[in-house]
């Protein structure tokens, strides 16, 4: 008798057709808990459903699931209705967020079986790759992160990962011919890549030629010491005036004594002056330019200048830029001595 009074509520509720007698009274028959299979069957049986009906709205499934949860004394326990906010709505959408609400609140176990929920896994937002490689090509000098520089000869290309490079170790990529002079760290090996040829140092400077117009990959140290080989094996380690030479075909090789100044000849052509003071890049320029350099005031040579001539500029040029650099002036005596004149640094 109770089963058949309680549908009739039910349905009665649905219709919004109960006084607030009858819907009071349908709550508390809805805690006892003894018709959770009518409530389920009922709900599965619409949700099935593919038609348009009368269905609770969201204020109706929220009502119901406050009183189910016992709301303090002070609070209706007379569930209000509005007419007057009634839709129609698609029984598949908006009766299925109500009856879930009111089946949570009941709380009983056979409504649904758990299942395992997997995570939802955040959409990646797509990464675009980007390029990390430092890329220097042709005649230039190159100061790397490390405090190393390059000097590259004409027709020639340096790469290195700017990411990678001086984490574990530093790294290079060379294709022609350069010069190396390398920051000593002897827990970060410097590693030159020619190909297949590896060249592995902790700090020194040496030359590498790996023109390709040659067969061969030369190896040839100034100062310091080199390990030269591949993946597979180590062919040599050479000193100040030593070279290894290697086929770039068959990885065969010889190891042999060397002028390492004649090697390196092609620098002659290049003018560094890499922060030096001026007392320093007189020197160098003398030597160059075969010319006396004679300085007015020793304050210049506390003066330091940076500057790269790579291009067989002549002795004009690099005075003139000089001079633009630490603010003095020259001039050629009757001897033909250059003479700066300026008020130096400090």
């Amino acid at each position: 008798m109770q089963q058949k009074k309680f549908e009739e509520l039910f349905e009665g509720y649905l219709q919004n057709n109960l006084s607030d007698a009858e819907q009071q009274q349908m709550m508390e028959i809805i805690q006892q808990g003894r018709h959770d299979d009518f409530l389920k069957e009922k709900i599965h049986g619409m949700l099935k459903g593919d038609y348009v009906t009368d269905v609770m709205d969201k204020k109706q499934s929220d009502d119901i699931l406050k009183y189910v949860l016992s709301q303090p004394q002070n609070e209706p326990k007379v569930v209000e209705l509005n007419p007057k906010r009634r839709r129609k709505v698609i029984l598949q959408s908006l009766f299925a967020a109500a009856s879930i609400a009111l089946l949570i609140a009941l709380g009983n176990s056979l409504f649904f079986k758990p299942k395992t929920v997997l995570p939802t896994v955040p959409e990646t937002p797509e990464v675009v790759a980007q390029n990390t490689l430092i890329d220097f090509s042709g005649k230039q000098l190159v100061h790397l992160p490390d405090g190393s520089t390059v000097l590259l000869n004409d027709n020639s290309t340096l790469k290195y990962d700017q990411n990678s490079f001086d984490s574990k170790t530093r790294e290079v990529t060379l294709t022609g011919e350069a010069f190396f002079d390398i920051k000593h760290n002897p827990e970060k090996p410097f590693i030159v890549h020619t190909g297949k040829i590896q060249t592995k140092v902790l700090g020194t400077a040496f030359n590498i030629n790996a023109q390709n117009s040659s067969d061969n990959i030369e190896v040839t140290v100034a100062r310091g010491k080199v390990q030269v080989g591949d993946i597979e094996k180590v062919y040599g380690v050479i000193t100040p005036n030593q070279q290894i030479k290697v086929n770039k075909s068959t990885l065969s090789f010889e190891q042999n004594n060397v002028s390492a100044a004649i090697v390196t000849e092609w620098k002659s052509n290049y003018l560094i002056l890499d922060d030096l003071n001026m007392a320093e890049a007189v020197s160098l320029i003398s030597q160059k330019y075969k010319v006396q350099i004679l300085i007015s005031n020793e304050k210049i040579k506390n003066c330091r200048i940076t500057a790269s001539f790579l291009n067989e500029e002549d002795l004009d040029h690099v005075l003139k830029v000089i001079s633009s650099v630490i603010e003095t002036e020259y001039r050629y005596n009757k001897a033909g001595a250059v003479i700066l004149d300026g008020k130096g640094c400090e």
